[in-house]
């Protein structure tokens, strides 16, 4: 949560992936959620370019260093490698990027993302209306304190209308009181 890298020293019997949207004004909540999932059912439909695989792997293989520019990160990773019983991080994580193909990360996504199997967590100061809006798919234009280039409006126009298929009973206010009880 308070952490920008992956914590060493936690076996992982399962993977996770997580979108995460950064606060938004809560009149612009609703908009962010439908955004967030018409971004992700773009990229479960139609998979990811050429360009921002290239670009996310090149990334990734230079970030593998900084996740381990201390002593203290560069003996939790030795400790992972032997849980995994893989060779060294750094050197294991580079020479499976460098092997790593666009159609093998384009099956991964099909395989293993599903838009009907998602858990979405929203926090919001008025629970009760966002349940409502996204029960009754309430349609939710955003407005902009400076102008957006056309493109941009226009896909906004698509997103602020953008089905959430959600039952009611699976829409659930949980009181700030009880989350972590």
């Amino acid at each position: 949560m308070f952490l920008m890298t992956p914590d060493p020293n936690l076996g992982r019997q399962r993977q996770i992936f997580q979108m995460w949207i950064r606060p938004v004004e809560a009149d612009n909540g609703m908009f962010a959620l439908r955004a967030a999932l018409y971004e992700y059912d773009k990229l479960v439909r139609d998979g990811i370019s050429k360009e921002a695989f290239e670009t996310t792997r090149e990334f990734l293989t230079k970030f593998s260093n900084v996740l381990t520019q201390t002593q203290s990160a560069r003996l939790g990773y030795a400790l992972d490698s032997r849980y995994y019983d893989i060779p060294d991080y750094n050197a294991h994580v580079k020479s499976e990027l460098a092997k790593l193909t666009l159609p093998d990360v384009n099956a991964a996504i099909r395989r293993h993302l599903k838009s009907d199997r998602m858990r979405i967590v929203l926090v919001t100061k008025n629970g009760a209306a966002l349940r409502d809006s996204i029960v009754k798919n309430t349609p939710s234009p955003i407005t902009y304190n400076s102008p957006k280039p056309p493109a941009i409006m226009e896909e906004d126009k698509l997103i602020q209308s953008y089905r959430i298929d959600a039952k009611a009973e699976n829409v659930v206010v949980v009181p700030v009181a009880q989350v972590f009880q």
